[in-house]
């Protein structure tokens, strides 16, 4: 019988909570890789014996993607070939984003970097090699590497039937698709123009008072919208419908029916446009879960003292607030870009991290919420694997 595992990354290290299919006990890990920053982890299920991919870095030893055949018991963190060459100018701080390849590709892995960078290992993650066409990419030049590199290549989505189609989204630097393979990459997210009313009127009041954002502007490709490029906060493909996407942008949620060839602003409903995770149904229902948060200019940026979850079941039409189990009033956390997920189980389990190191989770789409045991550091990503 087959276990659910919801993979915990933090600014400490690493957890893993195992359930069996009814989800009803769980158990947690020992720490794994302690002192570690985890930015995110995945479990490539191709091999025999699953192997545990975890993306990141240490203060003193740099960036990684540490593997583990063993369960997380033990782990080996060097990764060679995962550097920018001399020339450029700026290092590799950290990795923001592993993904194991198609079942079609046996040892590919792909890692995404800060600053904003991709990287290919064709032996299941032993070494790597940049990805040229996306390194070295015409537009690089707006995505904000000055500056101790701000940009951050966070999203890599495979489209799970056409192998030659990928995307990826990047902070600071928009979002890209390829229909070759990786040999081409055309930004796709300069057609999400935030247009709805109620964007309008909160970014005019932010201005009223904060006049010195008033006249912010941001570098962006010609005819490129600096709305949608700066930034997808965080972008979903829907699995069963992979036509479907999903981004939450810094200035609203967003989705398209037609793989990118449009965008449509469905932040109507909710009560911000702003907030950095987003996670979508994978067992087909189609659904998409956000936590807004509040927006001020001194980065408050937290539940409003009620910690919700948002569902929509219709595209974006409408919005649910999900708050039963959830804690509040007086409940003022975050939830970082990569701390949400689900497990497309028949009736589907979506879990949660919080900056506050609580877990938590629900096994009816978001109906009925409950803490996974333990407290830990401040939660960086929730990734979700069943084998």
């Amino acid at each position: 019988m087959a276990s659910v595992h919801v993979l915990v990354g933090t600014k400490k290290g690493a957890w893993v909570y195992t359930a069996d299919e009814a989800r009803r006990e769980w158990t947690l890990s020992p720490p794994m890789m302690p002192g570690w920053t985890i930015n995110h982890l995945a479990v490539d299920t191709r091999r025999d014996t699953p192997r545990l991919l975890a993306g990141g870095a240490h203060w003193a030893w740099g960036p990684m993607v540490a593997r583990s055949d063993d369960g997380g018991v033990t782990w080996t963190e060097r990764s060679p070939g995962i550097a920018f060459e001399a020339e450029r100018g700026v290092s590799v701080g950290s990795v923001w984003q592993v993904q194991p390849g198609r079942a079609s590709e046996p040892g590919v892995v792909y890692a995404g970097t800060q600053p904003a960078g991709m990287f290919r290992s064709t032996d299941w993650g032993e070494t790597w090699s940049p990805v040229d066409e996306v390194n070295n990419h015409p537009y690089r030049e707006f995505w904000g590497d000055t500056g101790g590199g701000a940009s951050t290549l966070h999203t890599i989505e495979l489209h799970p039937t056409d192998p030659q189609c990928m995307y990826i989204s990047i902070a600071t630097g928009g979002t890209y698709v390829t229909h070759d393979n990786g040999k081409t990459w055309d930004i796709c997210s300069h057609r999400a123009i935030a247009t709805n009313p109620m964007q309008a009127a909160m970014w005019k009041e932010f201005a009223e008072r904060y006049p010195q954002f008033a006249d912010m502007e941001f570098p962006v490709p010609p005819g490129v919208d600096p709305q949608a490029v700066n930034e997808m906060h965080k972008m979903r493909i829907d699995v069963a419908n992979p036509d479907r996407l999903w981004a939450q942008t810094h200035v609203g949620v967003f989705t398209s029916g037609d793989a990118a060839q449009s965008w449509q602003d469905v932040t109507v409903g909710l009560p911000s446009f702003h907030g950095f995770p987003i996670a979508v149904s994978r067992n087909g229902q189609g659904f998409a879960f956000v936590t807004p948060l509040a927006f001020e200019a001194d980065n408050f940026r937290v539940m409003p003292g009620q910690f919700t979850v948002y569902r929509s079941k219709d595209h974006g039409g409408t919005w649910e607030p999900l708050t039963n189990g959830l804690p509040g009033p007086h409940d003022y956390q975050s939830v970082y870009r990569e701390a949400m997920d689900t497990d497309g189980q028949p009736s589907e389990g979506v879990y949660i991290g919080t900056t506050n190191g609580e877990v938590w989770a629900s096994m009816d789409a978001g109906d009925h919420w409950q803490r996974l045991p333990g407290t830990l550091p401040p939660i960086l990503s929730v990734s979700t694997a069943v084998y």
